[in-house]
């Protein structure tokens, strides 16, 4: 009898343990797996984010059909609010009345049956500091260069409550560079370490690759750790590149693009 009575208080342990796990993980896996968004950057990329996975979509019918339905829109990271959005080889936004919104700067916009969690940041220009110092003299580049882009800012990316400082450092498309290379470098700063994001340099082609710029922070699975879209401009209209960062303890890495 005692023997039954020990097997039923087991059973009843590992019934809780159960009940306990699958409340801290499985709830939270099962909703991710049902989480579906679409997410439209500017002209240049369609992201479609369903059971943890993306997906490009490039073919006009795909984009067509996304036309006339509401988006929370984003221009220069800052909420403009929910409108329609159509497609006609380009994106144009509606209001309510189907009345033209302008969008002047560089649009980001979603569709999701879960919020979003975008955060901003604000850019600032900087002086070369130490961490600056560092990447340029390891990545063999002249502080005295002529730089197109060189900035900073603040955003805590995994809900430490502690910031973690972004750079990037380019002469992409400088006019006035007489330097043998062409470079950009995005990299993050944590605990006093560098943790490279972005890096390409190459010979000096003029107006060739690409420049880069720090465009969305956002939590798309609800664990307290953003994920980082970084985008690269090309040369007058050559096109934009977007890519998707997610983030671990050996810091972004990148995880999808168009």
């Amino acid at each position: 009898m005692a023997k039954k009575k020990n097997y039923y208080i087991l059973f009843m342990i590992l019934i809780i343990f159960l009940i306990i796990m699958f409340s801290l993980f499985g709830v939270k896996n099962l909703k991710a797996g049902k989480n579906k968004a679409i997410i439209i950057i500017g002209d240049s990329s369609v992201w479609q984010y369903e059971n943890s996975n993306w997906t490009n979509l490039t073919f006009k019918s795909s984009l067509q059909q996304l036309s006339w339905k509401k988006y929370n829109i984003y221009s220069n990271r800052n909420k403009l609010g929910n409108y329609y959005l159509w497609y006609n080889d380009k994106w144009y936004a509606f209001d309510k009345n189907k009345d033209s919104v302008d969008i002047s700067d560089d649009m980001f916009a979603y569709s999701a049956n879960f919020d979003l969690n975008i955060k901003n940041f604000e850019v600032q220009n900087t002086d070369i500091d130490d961490y600056i110092s560092y990447v340029l003299e390891s990545n063999d580049i002249s502080s005295f260069d002529d730089f197109s882009s060189i900035y900073k800012f603040k955003i805590d990316v995994n809900g430490d409550n502690v910031d973690e400082d972004f750079y990037l450092i380019s002469n992409a498309f400088s006019f006035n560079s007489d330097s043998a290379k062409t470079f950009s470098i995005a990299f993050m700063v944590k605990d006093n370490n560098i943790y490279y994001i972005y890096k390409d340099i190459s010979d000096n082609k003029y107006f060739n690759g690409c420049k880069p710029f720090y465009n969305f922070f956002f939590d798309i699975n609800s664990d307290g750790v953003l994920e980082l879209v970084l985008s690269c401009s090309k040369f007058s209209d050559g096109g934009q590149t977007d890519m998707l960062y997610t983030y671990d303890d050996n810091g972004y890495k990148i995880s999808f693009s168009n």
